[in-house]
């Protein structure tokens, strides 16, 4: 097996191959079906462009199909492009299909329903290929010996088709590729000592939406350690800060950052539902159940949302400590990879979609570290399972009734597997710091 991946990955045009092959399928897919989530990012895509920026966010004055947008303006903007770029689409097969008698005009029909949802995707569907490319840089990084391209070739074409990936951006339609591809981005500039950019890039994964936020305390220890001048560190901050308000400046009414500020803290965490869980399978799905509850109620003498992050805390801050104590390129994929999980087991108010930013770090790792193969792939099932509960898309009966199985006994039991994998892995963790003389 292992002689004939080095054979197959060895060849540029099978690496190409597989690449474009992984783009078709996803692309095939993203025109089949959308989540119902599609139905809010379509919308706030129209409506940008009815109400203008400054309008967009005023809930006294709009009326929206769906939701009202409770997303930061890094999110609309892609949703806007997404229209625009639909319409040019569409126009031009338009103008095809007028000028050319023999053009089939079913295209066209076929197009007004399903293409619009489909461009929506693309986004997303990139940005997946934009973490595989840093994935092999980042594995060129780490790897040495004769093979470590092929060995890091085979982690790009690994990431790509993972069924968790290619279902959340091409299936599901949800944009988290997006906002993970700036967020190893910002570590890969950070790692090639560009700091400038690896702020933006940084700065932009924050302003499409405030999920890898769990991020930012590795990112500041590790910018620590690299000792930047005051100089350097304040004009690459400064420069971060300017762009940020630049992109605000068309909704803000003139007060980018207050007005930022305002809607992060008043609307966009308002508005998430505070759950126990919110169909994640972790360890609260095994305890409180997969029902919506919330997070405000007691669990002996503490709330859950309390027990969460004091659990979370217990797991993360050591493994900062550890970041801090030995800031090399492999313990920041370590502790990026830790940040990740232990976020979705322990925190609450977890989402089915929120275990994302595991699976580019801990892809790295597996195959860095070939005895991590069985849990990379325990978790990406349970995982994909988890993605399919409530939504069921494709619809298997004998699914279905394995995830609702006496009132979602399974999720309870796969949440238990999950905490029990990501026991074992903290665990390894901890010893991998130790052989490296931390």
């Amino acid at each position: 097996m292992q002689e004939l991946i080095i054979k197959l990955l060895g060849k540029q045009r099978n690496i190409v191959f597989l690449i474009i092959a992984a783009f078709v399928f996803r692309l095939a897919f993203s025109f089949i079906v959308w989540h119902p989530d599609v139905n809010n990012h379509l919308d706030w895509g129209i409506r940008y462009f009815e109400y203008g920026p400054e309008k967009f966010y005023a809930p006294e004055s709009n009326i929206w199909s769906y939701t009202w947008p409770n997303q930061p303006p890094g999110t609309i903007y892609i949703f806007a492009f997404s229209r625009k770029l639909f319409e040019s689409i569409f126009n031009f097969f338009w103008f095809i299909n007028i000028k050319i008698p023999a053009f089939p005009s079913g295209i066209i029909t076929y197009f007004e329903h399903n293409l619009y949802p489909a461009v929506v995707k693309l986004p997303g569907i990139i940005a997946d290929f934009g973490i595989a490319y840093l994935l092999y840089k980042y594995l060129r990084i780490l790897l040495k010996g004769n093979r470590a391209k092929i060995v890091s070739r085979l982690g790009l074409v690994v990431f790509l088709y993972n069924p968790v990936i290619w279902y959340t951006s091409s299936v599901w339609g949800q944009y988290d590729s997006i906002i993970n591809f700036f967020a190893l981005l910002s570590f890969y500039l950070l790692i090639k000592k560009r700091l400038t950019f690896s702020l933006i890039a940084l700065a932009l994964c924050l302003f499409i939406k405030l999920s890898l936020v769990i991020f930012l305390p590795i990112y500041l220890v590790y910018l620590l350690k690299q000792k930047y001048s005051f100089f350097n560190l304040l004009r690459s901050i400064l420069i971060s800060f300017m762009l940020i308000g630049i992109f605000t400046l068309p909704f803000s009414h003139g007060e980018p950052y207050s007005w930022l500020y305002k809607l992060y803290i008043d609307k966009v965490y308002v508005q998430q539902q505070h759950l126990i869980t919110a169909n994640a399978f972790n360890i609260w799905a095994t305890i409180a159940t997969i029902h919506l509850r919330s997070y405000t109620q007691y669990l002996g003498p503490l709330m859950y949302k309390t027990w969460g992050f004091i659990l979370f805390s217990l797991a993360y801050f050591p493994a900062l400590y550890l970041l801090y104590k030995k800031s090399s390129h492999n313990s920041l994929i370590w502790t990026l990879t830790i940040a990740a999980f232990s976020s979705f087991m322990l925190l609450p108010n977890m989402h089915e979609r929120y275990l994302y930013p595991l699976f580019p770090v801990l892809t790295i790792l597996t195959i860095k570290h070939v005895k991590l193969i069985w849990v990379y792939i325990s978790v990406s099932l349970i995982s994909l399972l988890n993605l399919y509960n409530f939504w069921w898309v494709p619809k298997l009966a004998i699914l279905v009734s394995f995830l609702a199985y006496q009132d979602r006994l399974t999720p309870r039991l796969l949440g238990f597997v999950n905490f029990i994998i990501f026991i074992y892995f903290y665990r390894l963790y901890l010893r991998q710091m130790i052989r490296a003389k931390l």
